[in-house]
């Protein structure tokens, strides 16, 4: 039966490059998002306890991952191991060891989106 219908209207193309591209990026969204929910119901208690320079950086570094990845001007890899090592970071700063988060931090090799430089 459904072999011999015709669409009702004209399908759309599909751009093959650009979907692995868009899948990489949608997990990476997904796995930040659900990460970043995890650990704000874990580290909620402990949130008094966290120095404010791992606050900072983690902020700056996770707008700065959001930002990269909605320009999509670097690659989903790089931009999956930058969250991953933030997620590193975020632990040693709830457990105490702020000096080697901060190395961690430091260690992502993001720069500012070129809309920030612009400004």
């Amino acid at each position: 039966m459904l072999r011999n219908r015709k669409f009702q209207r004209p399908t759309a193309a599909l751009n093959l490059q650009t979907r692995p591209r868009r899948r990489l990026w949608t997990a990476v969204v997904r796995l930040w998002a659900g990460a970043s929910i995890c650990l704000a119901f874990g580290g909620a208690m402990a949130a008094e306890n966290i120095p404010e320079v791992c606050l900072e950086a983690d902020l700056r570094l996770t707008t700065r991952i959001e930002a990269h990845g909605e320009a999509q001007d670097v690659a989903g890899d790089v931009l999956a191991k930058a969250f991953f090592t933030v997620l590193q970071a975020r632990r040693a700063c709830n457990q105490g060891h702020v000096e080697t988060a901060m190395k961690l931090y430091d260690s992502i090799p993001l720069g500012p989106v070129m809309s920030e430089i612009a400004d």
